[in-house]
């Protein structure tokens, strides 16, 4: 019986306690919003009744881009008219490469978010509350810990971070940006920003995609994935000479990469230095381990055994003596890094 008393208070002090735990109460200061007070206030505004209309909202992304001819009227004709408005979000990446940008999905953290404004980049996103509704993050205020958005009538409406957090869950967590390509958002990572740029190409816009790799070489200049992507856009522009000295820039700062110097065979055979494709997948053959790898740099020394065209003189890479040829576009200012190559050759 004695035993049971001292169980029983043990669960009743412990019960007491739990129920004295003060609530941990989340401040934007937690998520990296800094001290101090932030607002995008330049950031373009479309009131809508509608406070769940996607067009008003996205063509407030688009117009703060720079894109100040495309308003909600421009917009709404490209949202699918019976889509429910939660599923609008699947269409806005066809709509951004539309009007030559690249939308970019953030990874379904706060930090993230308040990363991109911090950067000065306004954010999409999805809530609900209760019904659908695309607001725009444009600042946040520390002090009385709220969220600013443009959203539905208001252009400046504070938000408790609490009822923020809550109505976002309700939208997946989901927010995105708006990028020229010119400059990686502040969340991206090199992985997530390259496969932005690969779905464009696969999409068919692969001057988007060579803009996505101009912004990941300024972002990362030595590293050799946003060179792999230059290569990969401008071969898909048909840019055989682009894609070559891009290829060569990757090779440069990893030269074991069998993949790249197949790529690099591709591109020999479109400008017809037969000599160079074949010592380029030879390499490639010699130094791959994969299987299935191999078999498809055995598919491309069968092309290049087939080709029935001319064959012309091509100097090294590394030739000096290089012709003109290999000054494949004026420098670009705008640019720095993704003409160092070429920079170099001269």
């Amino acid at each position: 019986m004695a035993a049971d008393l001292r169980l029983s208070l043990v669960f009743v002090i412990a019960a007491m306690l739990g129920g004295c735990t003060p609530a941990v109460v989340q401040r934007v200061q937690d998520h990296g919003s800094g001290e101090e007070r932030i607002e995008l206030s330049k950031t373009a505004f479309f009131p809508n009744d509608d406070r769940a209309a996607a067009a008003a909202a996205l063509a407030t992304m688009f117009y703060t881009d720079g894109l100040t001819s495309t308003g909600p009227i421009q917009v709404a004709p490209l949202l699918g008219n019976r889509t429910p408005p939660a599923n609008l979000r699947g269409e806005f990446t066809g709509i951004a490469y539309q009007l030559d940008r690249l939308a970019f999905v953030l990874p379904p953290t706060l930090d993230a978010v308040f990363a991109e404004v911090r950067a000065g980049r306004p954010v999409l996103v999805l809530q609900k509350v209760p019904d659908w509704r695309y607001a725009v993050v444009i600042g946040v205020e520390p002090v009385s810990n709220q969220v600013i958005l443009r959203s539905g009538k208001e252009g400046r409406v504070y938000q408790p971070l609490g009822d923020f957090l809550s109505y976002w869950k309700g939208g997946d967590n989901w927010a995105m940006v708006i990028s020229d390509g010119s400059r990686v958002p502040a969340s991206a990572t090199q992985a997530s920003w390259i496969a932005v740029g690969e779905a464009a190409t696969l999409a068919n816009y692969p001057k988007l995609a060579e803009k996505n790799a101009y912004g990941a070489i300024e972002r990362w200049p030595d590293q050799v994935v946003p060179w792999v992507a230059l290569g990969n856009a401008r071969y898909a522009l048909k840019d055989w000479a682009g894609a070559q000295e891009a290829y060569l820039e990757s090779l440069r700062l990893k030269a074991f990469n069998p993949v790249v110097r197949n790529n690099l065979a591709l591109v020999l055979l479109e400008r017809r230095c037969l000599d160079l494709a074949e010592d380029q997948v030879g390499q490639a053959l010699t130094g791959e381990t994969d299987a299935a790898l191999k078999a498809e740099y055995e598919q491309t020394r069968l092309k290049i055994s087939r080709y029935e065209g001319p064959s012309i003189y091509c100097p090294p890479p590394d030739d000096a003596a290089a012709p003109i040829e290999y000054e494949i576009a004026p420098l670009n200012p705008e640019t720095p890094n993704a003409n160092r190559v070429r920079r170099r050759a001269r």
